[in-house]
């Protein structure tokens, strides 16, 4: 079985953006790490730089982006496309320095953070890291919503949504997730949302900056935005979602990802699902098993 050595970037990176939900400008900085530091964001702001790592024990909240916090006032929030990127180089070990509680929306993919960091380069080191596989079909359930996970060898996905909108009715993607494939076919595609639910979500503090340049808006019976990356760019960009808030695991991972109408209150459960039968390096033989979700509050995705 082939090793996997853990990574780092080869030197510092600045990324500029405007947050998705919060509007305000955001300076983010990739910084190479030593072999075992793991994901860590600093939060810099006020005088202060406050420590949060990127784990599933920090994560705070799931409704509408990925949140991780440090049990107190101090979040970072839609950490998902950033994360999709850093797992589909093997990044395992880098500092990221945050001005802002949310990273950068960017083009509204995940592309631009793949980009810069392979501007830098990466760094294989020489320490490795054991990839979590599992033996056993694991699931989480919220009503008619499912993710479940499948032995296999390789990353796969079979991804399916149905929201209420004559384009997103039944749309399905399955495909293999080596580095090729997240990069050209799933990395690009851009978040989504509902031009109806724009006023609620401003009233709420929400998707203040969101805009055709970084979303993908739909109208009642087609989309505002001129064209697409793809035809069927939502369920991709659903598919880089799980990708990237699974790896708040800190692992590689392989299996069979079987998504239907899942977000990311479900991601993060099948996550602790998974961690819970892993201790260190070592993998134990999974059971079947399902787990509490968050709230129904918390499970919208």
């Amino acid at each position: 079985m082939k090793v996997i050595h853990r990574k780092t970037i080869k030197d510092s990176l600045t990324l500029k953006g405007i947050g998705l939900h919060s509007g305000k400008t955001v300076t983010l900085r990739l910084h190479p790490a030593e072999a075992g530091t793991g994901l860590i964001f600093f939060l810099c702001r006020a005088g202060q730089r406050v420590r949060i790592p990127i784990s599933l024990d920090h994560v705070v909240d799931t409704s509408n982006a990925t949140t991780i916090g440090d049990g107190g006032s101090n979040r970072v929030q839609t950490i998902e496309h950033l994360l999709a990127a850093v797992y589909t180089l093997g990044i395992t070990d880098c500092i990221l320095e945050i001005d802002a509680v949310e990273v950068p929306i960017m083009d509204g993919s995940a592309g631009p953070f793949l980009d810069g960091i392979r501007s830098v380069g990466i760094t294989e080191l020489k320490e490795t890291i054991e990839p979590i596989r599992i033996n056993s079909p694991m699931w989480v359930v919220d009503g008619d919503k499912y993710l479940v996970m499948l032995p296999s060898d390789e990353l796969k996905v079979t991804y399916n949504i149905d929201f209420n909108h004559p384009l997103l009715k039944g749309q399905s993607y399955t495909t293999k997730l080596d580095e090729s494939i997240l990069t050209n076919d799933i990395l690009p595609a851009r978040t989504f949302g509902f031009l109806k639910d724009v006023e609620a979500l401003q009233s709420r503090g929400l998707a203040l900056g969101g805009s055709l340049d970084n979303a993908v808006v739909l109208t009642d019976d087609g989309y505002l935005n001129e064209s697409l990356r793809f035809e069927n760019e939502c369920v991709r960009h659903k598919i880089l979602d799980l990708v990237g808030d699974l790896a708040v695991m800190g692992r590689p991972f392989f299996g069979h990802l079987i998504a239907s109408k899942a977000g990311h209150a479900l991601d993060i459960s099948l996550a602790k699902c998974i961690m819970s039968k892993v201790t260190g390096d070592e993998i134990a033989h999974f059971k079947s098993k399902r787990i509490p979700l968050f709230s129904r509050k918390e499970a919208t995705s």
